[in-house]
């Protein structure tokens, strides 16, 4: 019989796919690890996601490891929460370190993961070091024009400069060889919405001000500055997944850029989510591909868009059955001190796809 052996070509294909595979968001791996003691480097290992730089990263930052850990926590629960309702619910995410195709060859959905992983690091470093979590960093730096009316700068706003540094030098790492980001496509890509992610945290910056004082009076009026709730930030991700523009290289003045795909759309601008390949459908289950299928998906029958049946359910159909639960419910509380509640029926119409 004879032995068969790859070409060149294959054999390129399968280090391709490799590389593919390590530049993705690997480190989001730590979510499962937010609860962890950061007391010794030798949890920086690559059974967490993380690569070498990154590891390196860890090892001289351990006081902020719980902080990162959190902030993929953060990264993760948000994506779930926002696409709950959707055919792609960002369970493909939970398999990092080992992601699925639908992360790895430049869909919208990796686009969206890059840029609110990023996001979220950022937002939770920068939190972090207003609160005192380590001593590398402390309160954010102060405008030099005064706040409104007669307050005045005080408190201690969120570190954003720290926070983007660090954000950068850890999401990046793994994109970056001799110090610059990769030449591939894809790198370039990911890159971009890294960017993109921590432009949307920044901007989201807003002026917080407390008026207080002796026996509710307003004598002092201090303003600082602070980010929203990431909940904020990650509606603005969800919008620019929705609005993501798919691009091609294109080679100007020996540099490839990318352009958008379409005619209609005039330029790729800093803050815009981008990606160069068309997303599964997701409505089979498919693990090479990151679908988790929507069978036993719940659904809405009063609702033509996402999480409504005809959407969920790629044309099967659905099943309908009502469900009785228990629950507390007309609680009062006495003085002093307890709650009474009585216990009510609550009868769930729902449906679920075939």
């Amino acid at each position: 019989m004879r032995q068969y052996r790859p070409t060149v070509v294959q054999s390129l294909l399968v280090i391709l796919l490799i590389c593919t595979r390590i530049a993705a968001v690997r480190w989001l791996t730590l979510y499962q690890s937010k609860q962890k003691s950061w007391t010794d480097d030798k949890n920086c290992s690559k059974s967490l996601g993380l690569i070498g730089k990154q590891s390196k990263q860890c090892k001289q930052n351990l006081d902020l490891m719980g902080t990162v850990a959190h902030a993929a926590y953060v990264a993760m629960d948000t994506c779930q929460g926002q696409f709950a309702d959707r055919r792609w619910n960002c369970s493909s995410v939970r398999k990092a370190p080992k992601l699925s195709r639908d992360l790895t060859r430049g869909t919208r959905e990796q686009a969206y993961v890059y840029a609110i992983a990023s996001a979220s690091l950022v937002h939770s470093i920068a939190r972090a070091c207003s609160v005192g979590v380590t001593t590398k960093c402390s309160c954010g730096a102060l405008p030099n024009h005064p706040p409104h009316e007669d307050f005045k700068w005080g408190g201690c706003g969120d570190d954003l400069k720290y926070g983007l540094h660090f954000g950068e030098q850890f999401t990046d790492a793994e994109l970056m060889k001799k110090g610059k980001i990769r030449n591939s496509k894809k790198s370039k890509m990911n890159s971009h919405n890294n960017a993109a992610g921590r432009l949307i945290v920044a901007q989201s910056m807003t002026t917080a001000c407390k008026c207080h004082g002796v026996s509710g009076s307003c004598s002092i009026k201090t303003c600082w500055r602070s980010l929203p709730d990431f909940s904020v930030i990650g509606t603005t991700l969800k919008n620019l997944y929705a609005n993501a523009v798919e691009v091609r290289r294109k080679k100007r003045k020996n540099k490839r850029i990318f352009v958008p795909v379409r005619s209609n759309v005039q330029s790729v601008s800093k803050k815009s989510l981008i990606y160069f390949t068309k997303s599964p459908d997701y409505c089979s289950p498919d693990p090479k591909t990151g679908s988790a299928g929507t069978q036993g998906r719940f659904c809405r029958t009063d609702s033509s868009g996402w999480g409504g049946c005809d959407a969920m359910c790629c044309g099967r159909g659905y099943r309908s059955f009502t469900k009785t639960i228990v629950e507390r419910c007309e609680c009062k509380y006495y003085w002093c001190c307890y709650v009474k509640c009585k216990t009510c029926e609550k009868t769930l119409h729902l449906n679920v796809c075939r």
